[in-house]
C-alpha cells in the first residue's frame, strides 16, 4: 500500500482492513462510528498500483457514498479489505482536519459571500452579508485572485458565523438587507429553511420492530438496532406507549421527529404518489409521521426505491414487481403499470434465494461454486440462471430463440458430460445444472421462455419510454437480494437494449435505510413535492396501441 499524500509505502496482508491498517500507521483517520461504516468519515480514494481492479463497493458504500464518489475510485476505509497493490489518497482526511466546523463561506474581493456546502445547515442560512458580517468571530479577509479554487477556501480566509437563531414568526428578512451596495445571495423565505433535528425510524417486520436514529451533525445515521417480538407500530400507538418503546426499546435519546413504517396495507390518511397513506400527529411535542402502503406491501418498497432514485431520466425497474415501473420526467413521477404483460415472466424462483445457492459456474458448465462447499446446493442465483442460458447459447445446446434442443439433435455434437445433463420430464425439455439423489437443480423450457419474455418485455418498455415519457438517462434494476454481474449477464444475452449498456446499474438489498434521506426535507410530503411536484402520470401498458405495437417488433424478433 502507498499512502500517496505521505510518501509512506507499506507491505500489508492480504485482506487486512484498511481502516487498521491507516491507523496501525500513525495516519489519523477521522471516524464518528469507529469504523462501523455507519458516518463515511473515512472515505479514501484507491487506485491501482500494479494495473488490477480495485475492490468493487460494498453495500454500505453504495448505501453511504454517491455514486460518482463511487464511480471515482473512492471507498470507505473501514469496509475496504486489501487485495492487491493500491495507491490511497488520504487528502479527503486533510481537507477535514483543515476546515473549520464553523466555516460556511468565503468572500471575494468585489464579490457576494459564496457558500462552500449546500447542505442543509444549522450555521446562517439565508442570511445575508451583513448580519452574517456582524456574527462573525473574526475579520473577512479578502481575496484579489478571481480564480479561487476550493482547496485554497479551505485556509483560515474565512467567514466564520454563529448557528442561526430560529427567527421569530413575522419578522421580515427583506428588512435586513445590506445597503452597502454588495449583491446579496438569494434569500429564502422563513418557512422555506429547514433545520433537520435528531430523528429515529422505526421500520415494522414480522419478526419486530427495526430502528435508525439520524443525527444532523454527520447527516447520517448514527445508530440502528432490531427489537426482537416488541408491541406492533399500530399498538405502539393506541395504547400511547410509542415514546416508551423509543426511549427503552433503542439507543435513541434526544429525538424531535419520528417516522414510523408499518407494514399493512392503509386507507386512513393522505394519499402520497399513489403508493402509501401518510398521516402526521404530534406525540408530546414530537412530531410524528406515519407511513403505510396503499394497495399492496409491495408499494412501500416502491416507495423506498424512489427515494433515491427520482433523478430525471430514472427508468425503475424492479425485477422483484415488474409491473410497477417507474420513470422520472420533468419533475414528474410515470407509473408504467405492466400488469397482464408481465404475467409471462416466471423468474420469482431465482430471486429468493435459498441457504446455499448456486454463486458461480464454469465457461464449460462442468463445474459449480455454491456458497458452502461442503452441504448440497438449495438454489441458483438469477445472474448464475442467466450465464448459463449464455453459455448454452454459445454450445448451441439453446438456438437464438431460447429453445432447448433435444439429446437426439445434439449427439454427437457436444462432449458427453453435457450430454447427459439433457432430459425430459413432464413433457418438457431440462437441462440439469445440478443433480443428486436429493436435489435435482436444472433449467427448463419454461424458464427459457419466461426469459424471452423478460428480453421482450424489458426491449419493448424503454423503447416506449424513450418515445412517449423522454431521454432514458439512467437505467436501474432493483432487487433484495445482491446479484454480481447481473447487469453484464443481462447485456451478453441482449435483455438491455445496446444503446443503453452505460446507462445501467444495479440496485439491492433492504432499501428502507434510504428514508434517513427523508430527514433533509421538513416532512414526507415536502418530499415529495420538490421532487415530483403535484403531477403523477399512469400508464396502463397493456391497453397502449403505441405499446403493444412495439412489443409485437420485439416478440418476432425473439420468438
Amino acid at each position: 500500500m502507498i499512502i500517496k499524500n505521505l510518501n509512506i509505502t507499506v507491505e500489508v496482508k492480504s485482506g487486512t482492513n484498511l481502516y487498521n491498517l491507516l491507523i496501525e500507521n500513525n495516519v489519523v483517520v477521522p471516524s464518528l462510528c469507529k469504523g462501523s461504516g455507519q458516518c463515511g468519515k473515512c472515505k479514501v480514494r484507491v487506485t491501482s498500483a500494479d494495473g488490477k481492479s480495485i475492490n468493487k463497493p460494498s453495500k454500505k458504500d453504495t448505501i453511504i457514498l454517491a455514486p460518482i464518489s463511487i464511480d471515482a475510485g473512492f471507498r470507505l476505509a473501514c469496509q475496504y479489505e486489501v487485495k492487491s497493490d493500491i495507491v490511497v489518497d488520504i487528502s479527503e482526511f486533510q481537507k477535514n482536519t483543515d476546515l473549520d466546523s464553523d466555516i460556511i463561506a468565503v468572500k471575494k474581493k468585489g464579490s457576494v459571500v459564496t457558500a462552500i456546502s449546500e447542505r442543509p445547515s444549522v450555521f446562517g442560512q439565508g442570511k445575508n452579508e451583513s448580519e452574517t458580517s456582524k456574527q462573525s468571530s473574526g475579520k473577512v479577509i479578502e481575496n484579489n485572485d478571481e480564480d479561487v479554487i476550493l482547496e485554497e477556501l479551505i485556509k483560515p480566509q474565512v467567514i466564520k458565523v454563529t448557528p442561526r437563531k430560529k427567527q421569530e414568526i413575522g419578522e421580515s428578512i427583506d428588512d435586513k438587507s445590506s445597503s452597502t451596495g454588495d449583491s446579496v445571495v438569494e434569500i429564502k423565505k422563513v418557512e422555506d429553511i429547514y433545520d433537520p433535528v435528531e430523528g429515529i425510524i422505526l421500520i415494522q417486520y414480522p419478526q419486530g420492530i427495526k430502528y435508525f436514529t439520524y443525527s444532523p451533525s454527520i447527516d447520517n445515521i448514527s445508530g440502528e438496532g432490531f427489537n426482537k417480538n416488541a408491541e406492533k407500530i399500530t399498538s405502539l400507538l393506541k395504547d400511547n406507549t410509542l415514546i416508551d418503546f423509543i426511549y427503552n426499546g433503542t439507543s435513541a435519546k434526544n429525538i424531535e421527529r419520528v417516522l414510523l413504517i408499518d407494514d399493512k396495507t392503509s386507507n386512513d390518511g393522505d394519499i402520497l404518489l399513489n403508493l402509501i397513506n401518510y398521516k402526521q400527529m404530534d406525540l408530546n411535542g414530537i412530531v410524528c409521521e406515519y407511513i403505510a402502503p396503499y394497495r399492496h406491501p409491495k408499494d412501500l418498497l416502491s416507495f423506498f426505491r424512489l427515494i433515491i432514485n427520482f433523478k430525471d431520466g430514472t427508468l425503475n425497474i424492479p425485477l422483484d414487481n415488474l409491473a410497477d415501473c417507474y420513470f422520472c420526467s420533468s419533475g414528474k413521477l410515470i407509473h408504467l403499470n405492466a400488469n397482464y404483460v408481465v404475467d409471462d415472466i416466471k423468474i420469482s424462483e431465482f430471486l429468493n434465494v435459498g441457504k446455499n445457492p448456486i454463486i458461480d459456474v464454469s465457461t464449460d458448465l462442468s463445474e459449480i461454486i455454491t456458497k458452502d462447499k461442503l452441504i448440497s446446493p438449495d438454489s441458483m442465483l438469477l445472474n448464475v440462471f442467466i450465464k448459463v442460458v449464455s453459455n448454452l447459447k454459445a454450445m448451441g445446446i439453446v438456438d437464438n430463440k431460447l429453445i432447448l434442443k433435444s439429446r437426439n439433435e445434439l449427439m454427437d455434437k457436444i462432449p458427453l458430460e453435457l450430454l447427459v445433463k439433457l432430459s425430459y420430464r413432464n413433457e418438457q425439455k431440462l437441462f440439469n445444472i445440478y443433480r443428486s439423489k436429493e436435489v435435482n437443480i436444472y433449467i427448463s423450457q419454461r424458464e427459457l421462455d419466461s426469459l424471452n419474455y423478460l428480453r421482450v418485455f424489458i426491449n419493448t418498455l424503454c423503447s416506449f419510454v424513450e418515445k412517449n415519457c423522454g431521454k432514458i438517462d439512467s437505467l436501474t434494476f432493483h432487487t433484495l437480494a445482491p446479484f454480481e454481474t447481473l447487469v453484464n449477464e443481462f447485456l451478453n444475452m441482449g435483455i438491455i437494449p445496446a444503446m443503453l449498456a452505460k446507462k445501467c446499474k444495479h440496485q439491492f438489498g433492504d432499501p428502507a435505510v434510504h428514508c434517513i434521506k427523508l430527514f433533509g426535507y421538513k416532512n414526507i410530503p415536502d418530499f415529495v413535492n420538490k421532487n415530483f411536484g403535484e403531477e403523477f402520470g399512469i400508464i396502463e401498458l397493456y391497453k397502449n396501441e403505441d405499446y403493444n405495437s412495439i412489443s409485437s417488433t420485439f416478440e418476432k424478433e425473439f420468438f
